[in-house]
């Protein structure tokens, strides 16, 4: 990938910025991490991690320096610049989309586990009531393109339909679940 300066990041670049922000990491311990089941989206080998610990150093986002002191072998250990913490902070406010809702899940959660560290509380409750609209938004939308009592659909299609509107129903859980919890921790 030529390093354009000015490109976007992409999604495992911001989710790398993520897991560098809860505490320094090494690209083996990124590596790692990205071998767990929630990161199997992305290939994880050192081909991929190490040149764009290298890119995302270039931009100034993260610096490593070199740690030896619990190990027999030096390590380089990145962390994140201010750059980077702007950048990733700004990533993390975004609210979510039907997008979010219907297809990125997942990055919609690694986005609030992040945030956690990240962002004042009250920007993570919009950010919740803003995915609350998404997943309503989509429901409705979803429901009058595809109508399951619709006659014209098979059992099969309506048990489909009605299975993807169980999902958003528990998303909607969730995310009241998750901010009457963030509310009482005050």
């Amino acid at each position: 990938m030529a390093d354009d300066p000015n490109r976007d990041l992409t999604l495992m670049e911001y989710t790398v910025l993520g897991l560098i922000s809860t505490e320094p990491q090494s690209g083996y311990s990124i590596i790692t991490v990205f071998d767990r089941e929630v990161y199997r989206r992305w290939s994880a080998s050192p081909g991929s991690i190490y040149p764009m610990l290298k890119r995302l150093e270039k931009r100034q986002l993260i610096a490593g320096e070199l740690d030896n002191a619990r190990e027999t072998r030096p390590r380089k250990m990145y962390r994140l610049l201010p750059e980077g913490e702007r950048v990733l902070d700004e990533w993390l406010a975004v609210l979510p989309t039907k997008f979010e809702v219907s297809e990125e899940r997942d990055i919609a959660l690694l986005k609030f586990l992040f945030a956690e560290k990240r962002l004042p509380r009250e920007q993570v409750l919009a950010w919740l009531d803003a995915y609350e609209k998404a997943a309503n938004d989509y429901e409705y939308m979803f429901r009058t393109q595809r109508n399951p009592e619709s006659r014209d659909w098979s059992l099969h299609q309506q048990l489909v339909v009605e299975a993807a509107i169980m999902e958003i129903n528990m998303l909607r859980t969730w995310i009241q679940l998750a901010r009457s919890r963030l509310r009482m921790a005050r």
